[in-house]
């Protein structure tokens, strides 16, 4: 981790001798360290989906061989198998975790107090926001993945919305968002806003692909 640490406070101190700019430098990191993680988050997304398609499967297995308990533990038996096999992906995920959090850390401990142009009416990105702006940003940063599934285009699942699930999704990640950024330095909402629009636009990216994908495959 203190390699880490290091490695992404030395990168973060060179980008802000480049730009004058710590707004625009912890822009530029995050989005830096999150193409790094790419390949990662890619592979996390693949394993989501197999996992999406494998209830449905085991759903509907269910539904044919209710009736005959020992062709349901086999076709089962198949599902868990294969099941566990793309569990791989998301435990690859986790490889994500140490440099997120160590560059989390290097934004918390920056020991620079300076203002920046991306938010004029502060003098120290290090203080929280008194207006509110950051918070209400990321607010509407954080709730706009739960809406995809909303645009046919990008439902690529073609899965029917539980408006219920979705609600309290809703709720939930809007109060987790003001909890988070509210009393939070203005440094920290910056980049929580960052990764949050970095994550949307790849989700956005992914689902046009799958999309395309299923398409042809249709075709085929």
């Amino acid at each position: 981790m203190n390699i880490i640490f290091n490695a992404l406070n030395y990168i973060l101190n060179y980008i802000f001798n480049i730009t004058g700019d710590l707004g625009i430098a912890i822009i530029l990191i995050t989005i830096l360290v999150r193409i790094c993680l790419i390949p990662i988050s890619i592979k996390q997304k693949k394993s989501m989906y197999h996992q999406q398609c494998m209830s449905k499967k085991i759903e509907d297995i269910k539904n044919k061989y209710g009736n005959n308990k020992a062709k349901l533990q086999q076709e089962l038996q198949k599902c868990y198998t294969e099941n566990a096999k793309s569990m791989l992906g998301c435990l690859i995920s986790l490889l994500q975790l140490p440099i997120i959090s160590s560059l989390y850390f290097v934004i918390m401990k920056m020991p620079i107090s300076v203002g920046s142009i991306l938010v004029p009416w502060v003098c120290s990105i290090k203080l929280p926001d008194p207006h509110f702006i950051i918070p209400t940003i990321y607010l509407f940063v954080s709730i706009c993945p739960n809406l995809l599934s909303y645009i046919p285009y990008l439902n690529y699942l073609k899965s029917p919305l539980k408006n219920e699930s979705v609600k309290l999704s809703l709720l939930t990640t809007s109060i987790f968002s003001l909890v988070l950024t509210v009393k939070a330095p203005i440094a920290l909402g910056i980049y929580f806003i960052t990764t949050g629009l970095f994550s949307l636009f790849e989700e956005i990216i992914y689902r046009i692909y799958m999309r395309k994908k299923a398409l042809i495959k249709f075709s085929c």
